[in-house]
């Protein structure tokens, strides 16, 4: 496959070398030529629109994608195409038998009750006469009474029946029979099926394919990594096995083909090469052979390359990441079998010239790989690579229908002895400015913690000072607070000491004005007393003290008044006064 594609002196070859020397700096788009910036590369989109038209629009192959019956087929004169079902397909062969004069496919024997061979619904039943078929189509029982018809089984029409020369098959819209005609040609069945009889020779259903399914195990990865790699698509080969002198040998007669969206198939027929879109593809010509699946979609990879010498010699190796764009398919093709193998040695010999001009003081400089070291002598080998390194790769890459987007270095490393001591002495330079300025970086940090530690004893002193003030502020407040509370209960005290004092001076008052308004009183009441009323008063008192000495069990008599002409009324209230009388004096003396 691969001498077949480098031959020289090839038809496409030569108009690629022709291409190749006009392309350099050109490709050409939906709307014709357009030019490539050096830089940026064309346009992503249009590159994908242009390489899924070119592939869209390629023309049929023979033998490429024949999903239809040969015409030469069709004709055999015991061939039925299934058109609406395979009943009627296999009545319609039994009258074209009869009217060759050939035997009844189609057996005439009756359906019995019961006893028999059964056939049940959607099955056939098969008998052998003399070497030839006879089948029962419709389901029933059936006695045979026939010495030269022997029973040969039921079968199911909806799988393939291959039977003493019979062939059947059915399949739906996504499946695929592989069939070879009595003249061992091969031709492919879809969403279709047929029933024919093989006097001379037979049809034989080789394999069934789900076109859309053809298995993990027929994948292609990209990279050839089953890991991680991206499918490009499924090939599924269809073989046969054959005796030989040499022994079994497997014969492909068919390949199946799925190739996802924005995925393109590459073919080859000889000197030429076919490019397929993404979809379902199927060949059958011997003399197409697969070169490969190629994706038009955006790529990148990564890799490290060869050493490239700097200016003093020493071995430099990156570790870049490509990502580019499959514009060409058959123009790469043509040349290589994947991308990676086209863009290799371009990437490599972009490497070794802008290496070549430049000192390995500019890679030990940079620090890391996302900057380096402000130098206004030298121009930083980053920059380099993004100008000059991808400028010379898009110039070699356009002639092999392919675009470079970037070419970026994530790492680079010394190579050799020289390198492995350059290196070292960059890493204790770096080890010495890390050290350098992890001391700046802490006698920084202790800096600003003592300035920190300052200023907190100087907010901590003015707290301290701000709480005295509050302090003081608070005793004074409270101090005034006591004065002026001693002063308004001193007032409150006087003021109440002047409102009793001349209180108690009305109430003397009062009391002496009562005490003058009862001597008058008394002394008028007195006055009005009658003569010989006091007389009787005392001697009443003298009556009832003499009686309270006595026992209580003293019995008295009451007799006339003493020859007193005073009524029993004025009597007996002289009594009851002067026993009032002497009560009054008993508690006056009780309580002295």
């Amino acid at each position: 496959m691969s001498s077949s594609s480098s031959s020289k002196g090839s038809k496409y070859q030569v108009l690629a070398s022709t291409e190749s020397t006009t392309t350099a700096t050109t490709y050409t788009g939906p709307t014709g030529p357009r030019p490539i910036d050096p830089i940026h590369g064309p346009s992503s989109a249009l590159t994908t629109k242009s390489a899924l038209a070119a592939a869209a629009s390629a023309p049929h192959y023979d033998g490429t994608d024949d999903w239809t019956i040969p015409p030469t087929v069709l004709r055999h004169e015991y061939f039925v195409e299934v058109t609406r079902s395979l009943a009627d397909a296999l009545e319609e062969l039994n009258s074209r038998m009869i009217a060759k004069n050939d035997h009844r496919l189609i057996t005439k024997k009756p359906q019995r009750a019961f006893g028999g061979k059964t056939v049940p619904a959607g099955f056939i039943g098969v008998w052998a006469r003399n070497g030839r078929p006879v089948i029962a189509l419709r389901n029933g029982n059936y006695w045979n009474f026939s010495f030269r018809h022997s029973w040969k089984g039921r079968f199911d029409l909806t799988t393939p029946i291959d039977c003493l020369g019979l062939t059947t098959v059915l399949v739906g819209q996504s499946e695929a029979a592989v069939v070879l005609d009595p003249s061992n040609r091969v031709f492919i069945v879809r969403n279709s099926g047929f029933a024919a009889y093989g006097a001379q020779g037979r049809f034989r259903v080789v394999a069934i394919v789900d076109t859309l399914n053809l298995g993990n195990e027929h994948a292609y990865y990209e990279d050839n990594d089953r890991t991680n790699g991206r499918i490009l698509g499924w090939k599924r080969d269809v073989t046969i096995t054959i005796k030989s002198e040499s022994g079994p040998t497997q014969i492909t007669l068919a390949t199946f083909f799925l190739v996802p969206a924005n995925n393109t198939l590459i073919l080859q027929r000889g000197n030429e090469l076919m490019v397929l879109k993404a979809g379902q593809h199927v060949i059958t010509n011997p003399n197409t052979s697969f070169r490969g699946f190629l994706t038009l979609g955006e790529r990148q990879t990564t890799f490290k390359t060869q050493p490239a010498y700097t200016v003093e010699g020493v071995p430099v190796i990156l570790r870049v990441n490509l990502r580019y764009q499959i514009q060409d398919p058959l123009l790469l093709t043509a040349h290589y079998d994947g991308p990676l193998q086209a863009l290799s040695n371009p990437a490599q010999s972009a490497v070794n010239s802008v290496v070549s001009r430049l000192s390995y003081q500019q890679f030990m400089r940079a620090k890391s790989i996302g900057g380096d070291v402000p130098d206004h002598h030298l121009e930083t080998w980053l920059e380099s690579f993004k100008t000059e390194c991808l400028r010379d790769l898009r110039e070699q890459a356009v002639t092999y229908g392919i675009i470079v987007h970037s070419f970026d270095v994530l790492d680079r490393e010394l190579e050799g002895a020289l390198g492995r001591d350059l290196e070292l002495q960059s890493e204790q330079v770096l080890r010495n400015q890390m050290q350098a300025t992890q001391i700046g970086l802490q006698n920084h940090i202790m800096t600003e913690t003592q300035k920190g530690k300052l200023a907190t004893a100087q907010v901590e002193a003015e707290q301290r000072k701000t709480i005295a003030d509050t302090d003081y502020y608070v005793a004074t407040k409270k101090s005034d607070a006591a004065y002026y509370e001693v002063l308004k209960q001193a007032e409150a005290e006087a003021e109440s000491s002047a409102l009793r004092t001349a209180q108690e001076a009305k109430n003397i008052l009062a009391l002496a004005e009562a005490k003058a308004r009862e001597v008058q009183v008394l002394a008028k009441a007195y006055g009005d007393v009658p003569d010989g009323h006091a007389q009787r008063m005392q001697l009443s008192q003298f009556e009832v003290e003499k009686r309270r000495v006595l026992p209580k069990s003293t019995i008295y008599f009451e007799g006339e008044a003493r020859g007193l002409s005073q009524s029993g009324v004025v009597s007996g209230f002289e009594t009851g006064a002067g026993w009032a009388l002497g009560q009054g004096t008993v508690a006056g003396r009780t309580s002295k």
